[in-house]
């Protein structure tokens, strides 16, 4: 699938992502929070179109966006280069700071401190590979919070599973397998600890029923008795996640 950022022109009123996408069978457009407007088009459309496609759903774009907007919570502080100064886990109450020493070209490194310090060294300027470098830190942390904190809900409400792992994905804050392997996204490292509960239950419920069925959400509310409410939360809970691990691929 190809992706590219394309610039607003006078005919193009929004700034978009172009994604020519093999298996689409007409154009159509879709939002996300992190990633703006995003147009979708099978292969040999007429780009000459999409223009007057935005037109005329221009009331939509500037209804969503104006949505994102208003959940959308203060970035916490950056530094020159755009990436974080500051990298905090509110449910596991840790702050990590975050400093940038530029050396050489090609290669980024990065160590842990004394009193949770980071420092990522080499050729900060490319931000897309120190980027990618905190990217595999949060998977490692996600590792040491996220699945110790699964073992301990699993056990407490006599569940049991035969796996788990951490994977840093766009969309699915967790996920069950048919093997009754779990799977958990190292962005819940950033949402508050109803949401982390609410999404570590819902996986462990499936580990019992493999849909959502009716037996399956009563099994959920059993365990977590707000998980409605809870649900239509998550729907926003990309809010709590920073841009910097939003963006990534």
């Amino acid at each position: 699938m190809n992706m590219r950022p394309v610039a607003p022109t006078g005919s193009a009123p929004f700034p978009y992502t172009l994604k020519v996408n093999p298996r689409a069978k007409s154009a159509r457009l879709k939002m996300t929070p992190h990633g703006g407007l995003v147009v979708v088009i099978p292969p040999g459309f007429d780009k000459k179109k999409i223009a007057l496609m935005l037109l005329h759903h221009e009331e939509w774009i500037k209804k969503v966006t104006a949505k994102f907007d208003a959940h959308r919570q203060a970035s916490p502080p950056l530094s020159e280069n755009g990436l974080p100064a500051t990298i905090v886990f509110p449910d596991f109450a840790e702050s990590w700071s975050v400093a940038y020493s530029p050396a050489g070209s090609g290669e980024v490194e990065m160590v842990e401190r004394e009193g949770n310090r980071l420092l990522v060294s080499g050729d900060v300027a490319d931000t897309a590979l120190s980027c990618r470098l905190l990217c595999s830190w949060l998977k490692r942390r996600a590792q040491v919070h996220l699945l110790p904190a699964l073992e301990k809900l699993a056990a407490a409400h006599a569940f049991s599973y035969d796996a788990a792992g951490i994977r840093l994905q766009h969309s699915r804050w967790g996920s069950c397998s048919s093997r009754r392997s779990i799977t958990l996204n190292s962005k819940l490292l950033f949402l508050p600890e109803h949401l982390v509960r609410y999404i570590m239950v819902h996986e462990l419920c499936h580990t019992v029923h493999m849909n959502h069925s009716r037996a399956f959400w009563s099994l959920v509310h059993e365990h977590d008795p707000l998980c409605h409410t809870n649900n239509q939360e998550m729907k926003s809970a990309w809010k709590y996640v920073p841009d910097w691990v939003s963006t990534q691929p």
